[in-house]
């Protein structure tokens, strides 16, 4: 099983790595994500994201988060988290060749958490993301605004909120 793992990683970093092209069509992005507090509880997390783009502007999403819910000082319940599974897709707005800054894209996502928590949720998202395209460099910024809808499973109320990412795209 431990073979398999690691084949499967190699390949998809082989596919990832393809020389003299402008831009790969596969992506990996790396981010930490905080989120304005509602309703006592507020969220920071870690995300990774693993996207591919079939055509020029449009781009799918396979996203992991493990998020830790923060409770208002003097409430009951402690640290707690969450780890999400869930899909997305992403629309770039500009691009690198119409706007030399970078690339401004739209993204919804759709993530649903795993296993039995406290904080079982459903998270629905839509963000502007801008990171810049270079051939120079593997490693470019990436910095997301955006709102989070989040559907708690159990007597946690339903959080709506604004959330701020940083992170590296390769």
């Amino acid at each position: 099983m431990k073979k398999i793992g690691i084949m499967m990683l190699l390949c998809m970093l082989a596919i990832g790595v393809q020389a003299q092209e402008e831009r790969c069509p596969l992506h990996y992005e790396g981010s930490f994500s905080m989120g304005a507090s509602s309703k006592d509880l507020s969220f920071m997390g870690a995300n990774i994201d693993l996207g591919y783009s079939p055509i020029n502007r449009l781009s799918i999403h396979a996203l992991a988060h493990s998020d830790f819910f923060i409770p208002k000082l003097g409430a009951t319940k402690d640290y707690n988290n969450a780890v999400n599974l869930g899909g997305g897709i992403g629309y770039q707005l500009l691009n690198n060749k119409n706007w030399r800054m970078g690339t401004l894209e739209l993204r919804g996502t759709l993530t649903t958490s795993l296993g039995s928590s406290t904080y079982k949720n459903t998270s629905y998202g839509v963000g502007l993301y801008f990171y810049k395209h270079s051939n120079a460099q593997r490693f470019q910024p990436v910095i997301g605004i955006g709102f989070n809808a989040r559907n708690f499973h159990g007597n946690v109320p339903n959080f709506y909120g604004p959330y701020v990412s940083l992170g590296i795209r390769f």
